[in-house]
């Protein structure tokens, strides 16, 4: 990508692509002596190795969600609505685990940083498990779109955040 793209894709972790490419190997390996069926096994490596970012080019004003597989970005550009401010907002995900005739429900803190642009469209540009991270991402949005920064981890009391304090200090201050 060239400098006038923001470029955010979420790290898989190393465990994970290790995992995945052993998998896509082996795979591999066993379609090459004509076990055909190996290829069904194909879509856990792409499960592990798969990730998800936003990329928002300055230049052309578009963005696009994007899936991305060992550095190769699928998805599509859309025309980026006038962006006016980014949000960090704390909610949480539920995953249901089954283990034979056995489930439970977990539940986790995520934080979303969602783009609004004109008539309120909601762009979400990622998501974080840690609270630290979600804010520096949103951060790089802010910084490059030069839009103000909404802190909207407490529900029902949203802050503005002062960007130029966060972005040389690393600390929160709000504004009036």
């Amino acid at each position: 990508m060239d400098d006038q793209t923001i470029n955010y894709i979420k790290k898989v972790p190393v465990w994970k692509t290790v995992a995945g490419l052993i998998i896509a190997c082996f795979t591999i390996f066993e379609f090459v002596t004509g076990n055909y069926y190996a290829l069904v096994i194909i879509s856990f490596s792409v499960l592990l190795l798969q990730t998800e970012g936003c990329q928002i080019n300055l230049k052309t004003k578009t963005y696009r969600n994007t899936y991305s597989i060992l550095g190769l970005n699928f998805g599509a550009w859309e025309p980026l609505p006038n962006p006016e401010y980014v949000t960090v907002f704390a909610t949480d995900q539920i995953t249901e685990v089954w283990v034979s005739t056995a489930s439970t429900t977990v539940t986790e803190d995520v934080y979303e940083i969602n783009i609004f642009g004109e008539n309120n469209k909601k762009i979400k540009a990622s998501v974080s498990y840690d609270k630290k991270e979600a804010f520096n991402i949103a951060l790089l949005f802010a910084d490059s779109l030069k839009i103000n920064m909404l802190d909207a981890t407490v529900s029902h009391d949203f802050k503005w955040i002062d960007v130029n304090h966060y972005k040389t200090t690393g600390t929160i201050i709000y504004k009036d």
